[in-house]
């Protein structure tokens, strides 16, 4: 055995550029990473779905720990108003998380494609239906990637409403705490 021949059964493949980034090759290149794309995003999707809900008990949990830690509101004097701004606020907390927790049933997709259980819901058409699959089904990768932008939407809108009920959430802790260290 030869050096050539050894360097031949050890060497790598050599690196070639998949055509058309990988939609119509052979090893299905392209269908793999549409396919870690999407997993990737369905796992950042369980997260967040994870994330609202802590937040969401805690944010509800809170006015029972502000009234029991320093009694319920005698609404005495104008320094009570930050109290009622501070409850504004929470309450759009509230409603920013269960927005972001409450699942999605639409898509921003202008194609007519099948990527959800919206879409087979919405078919009456059983034979459109099938040929909607058939047309996903020549283009696999393309499939994934549409599906990946429509998981994509559903996981940018949940941390966006998980942003503003946060924010929302903190001035209204901050509000709380100076009403509940202002002397009355």
């Amino acid at each position: 055995m030869t050096a050539e021949d050894e360097a031949a059964r050890t060497s790598p493949a050599p690196v070639v550029l998949v055509p058309d980034g990988g939609r119509h090759s052979h090893d299905g290149a392209g269908e793999r990473i549409a396919e870690r794309l999407l997993d990737t995003i369905r796992e950042d999707l369980g997260r967040a779905d994870s994330k609202a809900a802590v937040l969401l008990s805690g944010t509800l949990a809170l006015p029972a720990f502000l009234i029991g830690w320093h009694g319920a509101p005698g609404w005495r004097g104008p320094a009570d108003v930050t109290l009622v701004l501070a409850a504004v606020l929470w309450a759009g907390a509230v409603i920013a998380l269960i927005g972001a927790v409450m699942p999605r049933t639409g898509t921003r997709r202008g194609r007519d494609e099948v990527t959800y259980f919206g879409d087979l819901v919405a078919a009456r058409d059983l034979t459109r239906l099938s040929a909607r699959v058939a047309d996903a089904g020549r283009d696999p990768a393309g499939w994934l990637l549409v599906q990946a932008v429509d998981v994509s939407s559903i996981l940018s809108a949940k941390y966006r409403a998980i942003r503003w009920g946060m924010g929302s959430l903190a001035l209204s802790a901050a509000l709380a705490l100076a009403w509940g260290l202002t002397p009355r």
